[in-house]
């Protein structure tokens, strides 16, 4: 292979949210730069499907959650529509779906009783153990496990029962349980975010080592399609790699190696994890639920307005609709310990592991619903070399970690991304954006560009 050397004011890697949100705040104010990206398409873990005759496909995030503020500029700027997600939820596990219209407030009764003020930290399953609530709560506390799971991403024995009482939960405040979809795709946000510079991001460009000192970086980066090795030095670099790929061992496939090696974040990294979770979309022939059928069997008139479906079943637990879009796709979730390990699956088994789920919980017979289905997709973000998992979670003893992985490096070496967070929206887009312009702005000011 032969070397190839191009230079730049600054090298973002990843052309994920962060990355991109970075990449743009300084190509609009004049800064050079280059974008580097493992995958051959931009977006990292949002990956928006098209396929005829439905609604964008999520692979990847779909949810806008709660206020997300700094989305609206977005939003507005992209001509971009949100859509708040007000219909029902429902509970199964029993012979009928039951509305649970009051999941908020019983999650509340059991968050509530995290003190984040205590001297010593601890789990959340170390929580739960004490049994809060005593046995009043016991179906309360298994909801909140399964949100804490499913929501998180997260191993309830790992994850930090301070953190969860910061900003786990939404509590009462009801703009902080708004869920908002944008109907035209995830994947439009991410390309209004790269349109400016779109030449300047190079695909299929895995970045294997980082060599740098104060003021100067050269990363080398495959190019696999030219047969090359190529060198690209920068005054400074954006990191926006996930969470997962910056604790990879330099043995496996993915990771970065850094020359020096990152020794100020080896702290922070070991208080952070990244969740786990398996997302199955179904795409059927109709919207069987709203039949006036299926209505009768499970005795409820409120199935049409159908948004959310809470079950018990190990696989996958949790399901949703498109409501109020009408579209004839369910979501089937599992998260935390349970999808780490459905993860060592074959896509096709995990496919026939969701129709196994959402069968038993809707009473319906297999052969049925699997004649239904029209089509189905889903990705591995656990075994994704360039993921390494969904999104972070702070775990005990790791309140400050976000905070400290986000800090420079000797005004050279920068950090975004969602674990970098430190305003309570890890694991979110909206989070991720903003460490995307925050990393853009505090470069600027240490390179007085």
């Amino acid at each position: 292979m032969s070397p190839d050397h191009v230079k730049a004011e600054v090298l973002v890697i990843g052309a994920g949210a962060a990355g991109l949100a970075a990449a743009r705040a300084l190509h609009e104010a004049g800064v050079d730069i280059i974008v580097v990206e493992a995958r051959d398409r931009p977006g990292g873990r949002i990956w928006t499907r098209r396929e005829t005759g439905t609604l964008p496909i999520e692979l990847g995030a779909e949810f806008i959650h709660g206020r997300a503020a700094e989305f609206d500029d977005v939003l507005e700027a992209a001509s971009l529509t949100r859509l708040d997600i007000g219909g029902r939820r429902f509970r199964a596990g029993t012979r009928q779906l039951r509305p649970l219209d009051d999941f908020w407030e019983r999650l509340d009764r059991v968050m509530r009783r995290l003190d984040g003020r205590a001297r010593r930290d601890r789990s959340f399953q170390d929580f739960l153990d004490d049994k809060p609530g005593g046995r009043r709560l016991a179906a309360d506390r298994h909801l909140a496990r399964q949100y804490v799971e499913g929501f998180h991403g997260a191993d309830p024995r790992l994850i930090s029962a301070r953190v969860l009482a910061e900003s786990g939960s939404p509590g009462d405040d009801t703009h902080e349980r708004r869920l908002g979809r944008i109907i035209d795709g995830y994947d439009r946000v991410i390309e209004w975010l790269a349109a400016p510079f779109a030449d300047r991001i190079r695909f299929c460009s895995p970045v294997t080592a980082v060599r740098w000192e104060p003021g100067g970086v050269s990363a080398t980066i495959t190019d696999a399609a030219a047969d090359k090795q190529r060198s690209l030095a920068a005054r400074a670099a954006i990191i926006t790699v996930p969470v997962g790929v910056l604790q990879g061992s330099k043995d496996s496939s993915g990771p970065i190696r850094f020359v020096p090696a990152l020794r100020q974040k080896q702290e922070a990294l070991s208080k952070l994890a990244s969740g786990s979770a398996i997302r199955v979309v179904l795409q059927l022939k109709n919207r069987f639920w709203s039949s006036d059928e299926f209505a009768k069997q499970h005795r409820a008139e409120e199935l049409e307005t159908m948004s959310f479906i809470h079950g018990t079943d190990t696989d996958f637990p949790t399901w949703w609709t498109t409501y109020p879009a009408l579209a004839p796709l369910l979501v089937g979730w599992c998260g935390g310990p349970r999808a780490r390990e459905l993860s060592s699956l074959n896509t096709h088994e995990i496919l026939e592991r969701a129709i196994d789920a959402l069968a038993r919980q809707l009473r319906l017979q297999r052969r049925r619903l699997h004649g239904l289905v029209t089509g189905a997709w889903t990705h591995d973000w656990e075994n994704d070399p360039y993921a390494r998992g969904v999104y972070s979670y702070q775990v005990v003893g790791g309140r400050l970690a976000s905070a400290a992985l986000a800090r420079p490096i000797r005004r050279t070496l920068f950090f975004a991304g969602e674990a970098t967070d430190t305003d309570g929206a890890t694991g979110t887009v909206h989070g991720a954006i903003a460490t995307g312009r925050r990393a853009a702005a505090q470069i600027m000011r240490a390179l007085d560009l």
